[in-house]
């Protein structure tokens, strides 16, 4: 029994647990260093390329590009700051005018898209706390009802964010990729998971 439980985790499933808990790590500390360092051009500008590069929240990326838009800045972080605004607002541009979103859907599309990749992580998180408790010689059955209830507010809360994003977008190949990866790496429903990813 121990074999089998310990094979269900698969690799690629903790790698992007992993991933995620660190990434969410970072975003943490990125906010709580801007909070010390708020005149601080350089981290500002960081913190808005690992929005864009590794959040995937271009929205955001511009909105903290355009606050240090605001300031007194040296030549080089004005080009760079001029630069990475047009690649995004191009970008969005580009996308609105393919998927026929006005600004306020694609804001209101980015806010459920960061809600729904927040409970993605935490149902990841609480589905290894589960199987961690369960392969324990002598669960704690009570921890592992708690922890199972978690688990459905979890799931509740992700069918919420999609029906949202759903309704406003959806053909977004990245809100399709993340629910499909969901499905498949979380639910273990790889069919369903499969035919999102494929649209």
């Amino acid at each position: 029994m121990r074999v089998v439980l310990i094979h269900c985790i698969d690799k690629n499933e903790l790698f992007s647990e992993r991933y995620s808990q660190v990434i969410h790590l970072v975003y943490k500390l990125y906010q709580e260093t801007l909070k010390k360092f708020p005149t601080d051009n350089t981290l500002r500008i960081s913190f808005s390329f690992f929005l864009l590069e590794r959040m995937l929240n271009k929205q955001q990326a511009l909105q903290e590009l355009n606050m240090i838009d605001q300031k007194k800045l040296f030549w080089d972080e004005q080009f760079i700051i001029y630069r990475y605004k047009k690649i995004i607002e191009d970008d969005m541009a580009e996308n609105e005018g393919q998927q026929g979103l006005d600004a306020v859907s694609e804001l209101t599309f980015q806010s459920f898209y960061r809600q729904l990749q927040i409970d993605v992580e935490r149902s990841s998180l609480l589905h290894m706390e589960f199987w961690s408790q369960l392969l324990e010689d002598n669960p704690d059955l009570t921890k592992l009802s708690d922890i199972g209830s978690k688990i459905n507010s979890a799931a509740q809360s992700i069918d919420e964010a999609w029906t949202k994003l759903v309704k406003i977008n959806p053909n977004n190949h990245m809100s399709l990729k993340l629910y499909g990866k969901y499905l498949i790496e979380i639910i273990n429903d790889k069919e369903s998971g499969n035919n999102f990813i494929e649209k």
